[in-house]
């Protein structure tokens, strides 16, 4: 009995440890257990701290109502009272003066002036914004032929420029080929060229028996290069283009060595 009471009041203990260390764990109870309220005990506070700690709170709530207020004055006005009213600002009897009907024009043209500058200033930093006007009637001279304008350069001189410009294009069209010679070649379709090799200032020809010496001497050279990589490179495959082609074995040729005997190779196991 000693045991199991003991053993029951560290059951108990471990369960109180782990409420206190895990307090979001469920309550597990009996379904047939009850409590009492909280609030209306025995030992519960009295109606007057009750009453005294709403006031506390709704005192905290209105200093945060107003805090708010403060501190985000963009926040719409939101009222519960549809027969609230407020009284204007610019009409209350602590307000200023208002300004005189001389003030307010002066003031306007003024504002007026102002935008006009701005406009002015936007214009001449940002030459490439479109002209915007409101008047569907508003013209404006050509600049080339107003009354001030330089006089026009004459037929001679019109040629002359025209001239110019065409060989400067000429000079900058034979630059680009130069520096870059990977640029394709656009000529005219009713183009056309001679051949390089059959011009009359090409060397001659050579003859078909020094095409065919040179022929095998390149052939030669192709076989020796081939012979080169594959004694330097043993590593690499055996490449044919002949299927029917056929290799013997190395191990079992006329000229190789004799096999040793099953007893040899016993022996030197």
């Amino acid at each position: 009995d000693e045991r199991e009471d003991v053993l029951h009041d560290a059951l108990l203990l471990k369960k109180l440890a782990q409420d206190y260390l895990q307090p979001e764990r469920p309550v597990q109870a009996d379904p047939m257990l009850y409590g009492r309220n909280y609030f209306t005990r025995p030992s519960a506070p009295t109606s007057e701290e009750d009453a005294e700690r709403a006031l506390i709170l709704a005192d905290a709530k209105a200093l945060k109502q107003l805090a708010v207020d403060y501190l985000h004055p963009e926040k719409p006005v939101v009222t519960t009272d549809p027969c609230a009213t407020g009284r204007n600002f610019f009409s209350r009897p602590s307000a200023e003066e208002y300004e005189g009907e001389e003030d307010a024009a002066e003031r306007d043209q003024i504002l007026a002036e102002s935008a006009q500058l701005k406009k002015l200033a936007l214009d001449y930093l940002h030459p490439e914004l479109p002209v915007v006007t409101s008047d569907p009637f508003a013209t404006g001279r050509n600049y080339f032929t107003r009354p001030s304008a330089e006089e026009y350069e004459d037929e001679d001189a019109m040629d002359d420029r025209d001239e110019i410009l065409e060989d400067m294009a000429e000079l900058k069209r034979l630059a680009q080929d130069y520096l870059q010679p990977e640029r394709p070649v656009a000529v005219d379709a009713l183009a056309s060229c001679r051949n390089y090799f059959t011009r009359p200032s090409a060397p001659e020809q050579e003859d078909f028996a020094e095409a065919e010496e040179r022929a095998m001497i390149l052939a030669d050279a192709q076989a020796l290069k081939k012979l080169a990589v594959d004694y330097l490179h043993p590593e690499k495959p055996v490449v044919t283009t002949d299927p029917c082609a056929t290799g013997r074995n190395f191990f079992s040729r006329p000229s190789a060595e004799e096999y040793e005997g099953e007893e040899d190779a016993a022996e030197r196991d």
